[in-house]
């Protein structure tokens, strides 16, 4: 892995807690609560992730990759918030380094949260049970569907799946969801469909392929940003 100053671009604070909840599909309070920690009648509930600031109000590219890894556990995943910690918590303990839910690629199958390890022959480790060392039903390697990896770490995210080519590259326009290998934002082609400019004119001008946009104003209108 690259050493802090190369990594820098994936570090750096460029998300404010309302852009990664539209982006994540969770609340600004969630957000909040996963970083920052809350009180409740029984007491103080820790943050979900140990690696950001009390004080920071913005986040990194890799925190919002951990709040997405987080949030499809927990919605589209159906796992609960003490078994997504736990999975965590064990990330760190095991592997010993920061960003474990966007350093190591994580799905949920058959009840658990899985470490997909590439190695040949490697079999697959629940972290959520780390005493579980094999899963009998899981013998083919799981591919990633969102998140791209360089350094074993996450470096991209197609937040509709990478035959789509939208993008949410930190090295590119801040960070924002582009057209990949186009540099065009999402939301500068939203904004030519709220002016009223023909979908098929946009692809034109843009020179992008047929329909793609309709691909970028559908994107545009789920997250609302």
């Amino acid at each position: 892995m690259p050493n802090n100053g190369q990594n820098s671009w994936r570090t750096q604070k460029m998300y404010s807690f309302s852009e990664v909840a539209h982006l994540a599909h969770v609340s600004a309070s969630t957000v909040r609560n996963w970083l920052l920690g809350y009180s409740t009648e029984k007491g103080r509930v820790e943050p979900l992730f140990q690696s950001h600031d009390a004080d920071e109000k913005v986040c990194s590219f890799l925190e919002l990759i951990e709040i997405v890894v987080a949030a499809n556990f927990r919605k589209a995943e159906h796992k609960s918030f003490k078994l997504v910690r736990l999975a965590y918590d064990n990330a760190r303990k095991i592997y010993k380094f920061d960003y474990p839910f966007a350093r190591i690629e994580l799905k949920a199958i058959g009840g658990h949260i899985v470490h997909i390890m590439r190695e040949p022959g490697a079999i697959l480790q629940a972290i959520d049970q780390p005493e579980q060392y094999t899963l009998p039903d899981l013998v083919q390697q799981i591919i990633s569907e969102q998140i791209e990896y360089e350094y074993e770490l996450a470096s991209k995210w197609y937040p509709v799946g990478k035959k789509t080519p939208i993008v949410v590259n930190p090295r590119i326009s801040a960070g924002v969801p582009i057209i990949e290998g186009r540099g065009i934002t999402v939301e500068a082609i939203y904004k030519r469909f709220k002016a009223d400019q023909d979908i098929s004119f946009i692809e034109k001008d843009f020179d992008l392929k047929h329909g793609i946009v309709e691909k970028v104003i559908r994107y545009r209108e789920k997250v609302g940003i």
